[in-house]
């Protein structure tokens, strides 16, 4: 069963996805990019204050978008995110041939890291496959740089998504879907069968920089997956 990730900048907007209904909370900053990096400190507030009220809730958190080249400051962008208390680190991971040797080097941290594979031109075959062979990635995410130029749905051909969502699942990993989706692309997600649907977008008042409304949270609910249960299992860490 697909399940609704939240994509939130502070406490106030990860309690109010909470609220409305969101699966797992990521925690990302929207204005410094696709997976931009929010500051430690803000993180452990973050975590902080859902593990309060939302004890059981997922959470994520992103390392920014680094040049997969930079695979030392990557690692340690890692661990930095991993000891703020989230769940799982998620990771840029670009085309060919670096996203590769960063896969590498990630599977060797110790830490429950999800590549999220950047597919502004499709599904990198090698990448995927390269993800898969390694061990110590639960889920496995795609997702756009590119915000601007449409949705996932709308830029990367179906089959190529059906492709990656089954690769995954035979691996026993979770497949996430993510990249400018809306509210509208919600029957063509669901069609795919992810296991988990990531938005942001869709659910600010403005673009993705701007404040998320809890109310769009709850509509997008009610049209995503209105009885999805809030203790579906996720992956131990």
């Amino acid at each position: 069963m697909t399940r609704l990730l939240v994509s939130v900048r502070d406490a106030a907007e990860a309690l109010a996805a909470a609220d409305a209904g969101a699966d797992l909370i990521d925690l990302k900053d929207p204005a410094a990019g696709a997976l931009g990096a929010l500051a430690p400190e803000r993180i452990v507030a973050i975590v902080a204050a859902l593990r309060r009220d939302h004890p059981a809730m997922p959470i994520s958190a992103t390392t920014g978008d680094w040049p997969a080249a930079q695979r030392a400051r990557i690692v340690d962008a890692v661990h930095a995110v991993a000891a703020c208390g989230v769940d799982y680190v998620k990771v840029g991971i670009d085309p060919l041939p670096d996203g590769v040797k960063l896969l590498d080097v990630l599977a060797a941290t110790g830490v429950p890291i999800v590549p999220v594979l950047i597919a502004d031109r499709g599904v990198e075959r090698a990448v995927l496959a390269a993800a898969l062979a390694l061990p110590g990635f639960p889920a496995l995410m795609l997702d756009l740089a590119d915000k601007r130029g449409g949705s996932l749905v709308e830029r990367v051909p179906r089959a190529e998504l059906r492709g990656f969502v089954a690769s995954v699942r035979q691996r026993h990993r979770l497949a996430g879907l993510a990249g400018a989706l809306r509210a509208e692309d919600v029957p063509s997600v669901l069609a795919l069968a992810p296991d988990i649907a990531g938005f942001r977008s869709a659910v600010c008042a403005g673009d993705r920089a701007g404040s998320l409304d809890a109310r769009r949270v709850r509509a997008l609910r009610a049209r995503f997956l209105p009885t999805s249960p809030r203790d579906a299992a996720v992956p131990a860490r």
